[in-house]
């Protein structure tokens, strides 16, 4: 199960503070995917779809989105920016909207948040349930060199808010986990404070592939997230899985 806490207070400020930017990068695949693959790919099932970015960012495009996330308060934001949009409530572990797609798809390491194997085992389970015949599943996944680079502090101040990122990596369970700490301007000189601790997982890529495998994955395409890295040591994978 993934935490339903894992964003709460948060998931107000996600979007100000910056998090829905990797939206724009995913948003940018998907259609370069979709112009490459040619007409009948359209409706697309998003899973751990967060404030909704990546619906708001290809609302005039062709593409028919229906969302799901655990957090009550990111479907908040994601109904406020997309109207017209279905975003339901579920565990991407395990939820089953008895509906089909031409692709399903679950970006922003949103793998990466769930418990252990057994859980991402049943969330590769979950897209493969929602796919059409001939349907791709496409997500993005931090490897364990990319959990790594979580080992270090970061300090963001704007004018509206200040943040405090301190993250740990453990090699030996290869889990990393952030404590995000904000103070954000409420007004005059007021400032709301918030605390988010997130935790992330990862497994190495033949692991990876084989959970794919038993969820009844027969095609496995994986490159590096970021083109100038090879993939032997990529710190995102991007896997289209079919």
């Amino acid at each position: 199960m993934t935490d339903a806490n894992v964003y709460g207070d948060f998931a107000g400020y996600y979007d100000l503070l910056g998090w829905n930017g990797f939206a724009r990068f995913s948003a940018e695949r998907l259609k370069n995917f979709v112009a490459f693959r040619g007409h009948g790919y359209e409706t697309v099932l998003d899973l751990a779809c967060g404030t909704g970015e990546l619906e708001y960012i290809l609302r005039r495009s062709k593409l028919q989105f229906t969302g799901v996330d655990l957090s009550w308060k990111m479907l908040s934001q994601a109904r406020r920016k997309n109207k017209g949009v279905k975003f339901y409530h579920g565990d991407i572990v395990n939820v089953r909207l008895n509906k089909k797609y031409d692709l399903t798809v679950c970006f922003f390491d949103s793998i990466n948040h769930l418990s252990g194997l057994s859980a991402i085992k049943k969330a590769f389970k979950t897209a493969r349930a929602h796919l059409k015949p001939g349907g791709f599943f496409i997500f993005d996944m931090l490897s364990p060199e990319g959990l790594e680079r979580w080992e270090a502090i970061d300090i963001r101040k704007q004018p509206d808010y200040y943040v405090i990122i301190n993250g740990h990596y453990y090699p030996e369970k290869i889990k990393a986990e952030v404590t995000i700490e904000g103070f954000v301007k409420s007004g005059g000189n007021s400032y709301k404070r918030f605390v988010q601790l997130v935790k992330e997982c990862s497994f190495p890529l033949d692991i990876v592939a084989e959970a794919l495998t038993i969820a009844g994955f027969d095609e496995i395409s994986v490159t590096s997230f970021n083109t100038d890295e090879p993939i032997e040591a990529a710190s995102r994978w991007f896997f289209v899985v079919s």
